[in-house]
């Protein structure tokens, strides 16, 4: 288990005008905390946490924290919680806790789905949907796995991974229910074929854009005649003329 050391120092001001200022020199405020000992109050640069972090790639990480003007020893610790600005996303505050090497502890792992380009059910038409990016376990920090796998590759349409499918190391239980789905392999949704099939080719006056013949103008200009008047446009025929019978 790797561990990554990061300077801090008491902090023995609270507030959020201290916070603010705090932040404006580039430190941030953050809480140390387990092992039912008392919250630790400290800051450490957002520059250093950040880059570790940024390194990461979504590992859980270890922090061997050295406390200026605390223990003499070095904190192990991993972060818990991290706040950010909703607007410049820099770091607002950060929660530790405090790591024991002979206790168990409860964090979360992340979830890689393997295969997914290759699954079965995606190529007769399915839709591959990841439900679980991570997964909560509780087991000793020795034992804590980088990502927990799943292969997609042989799932098809209908068929679904649970919390309870997984294979976890020897020493991991998952705190999660067992009946959680992690992923699943769904149909197409009826709007989407609906869909596929407005965007297809129409033949016919549909494809070219015409309007449909109103039949109902057509009939009362057949059947102007009916009523004594030709249609517009048009002079009403005249008469036929009678022809006078022929004597014997």
């Amino acid at each position: 288990m790797k561990q990554i050391p990061l300077a801090a120092k008491i902090r023995s001001v609270r507030g959020s005008s201290r916070s603010r200022r705090l932040r404006s020199t580039g430190f941030i405020p953050a809480e140390i905390y387990g092992h039912k000992e008392t919250n630790q109050s400290i800051e450490v640069s957002e520059k250093d946490l950040v880059k570790i972090l940024s390194t990461a790639k979504g590992e859980n990480i270890f922090f061997s924290l050295n406390i200026e003007g605390g223990k003499i020893e070095p904190v192990l610790a991993v972060i818990k919680e991290i706040q950010f600005h909703k607007i410049s996303n820099n770091v607002l505050h950060a929660d530790f806790h405090k790591v024991n090497m002979k206790e168990k502890i409860r964090i979360k792992i992340p979830i890689r789905v393997l295969n997914a380009d290759l699954c079965d059910g995606v190529k007769t038409g399915g839709v591959l949907q990841t439900l679980m990016r991570t997964l909560e376990v509780q087991c000793l920090p020795t034992l804590i796995p980088e990502s927990i796998q799943v292969d997609a590759l042989h799932l098809n349409v209908g068929d679904s991974v649970h919390v309870s499918d997984l294979k976890l190391p020897d020493g991991v239980k998952a705190v999660q229910g067992a009946g959680n789905v992690v992923v699943s392999v769904a149909a197409q949704m009826a709007e989407e074929v609906k869909a596929e099939v407005a965007a297809a080719p129409v033949e016919g006056a549909a494809a070219a854009g015409a309007e449909p013949e109103v039949l109902t103008a057509k009939k009362k200009e057949e059947g102007a005649a009916a009523d004594g008047k030709a249609p517009a446009g048009k002079a009403a025929a005249a008469p036929a003329e009678k022809k006078p019978a022929d004597k014997k």
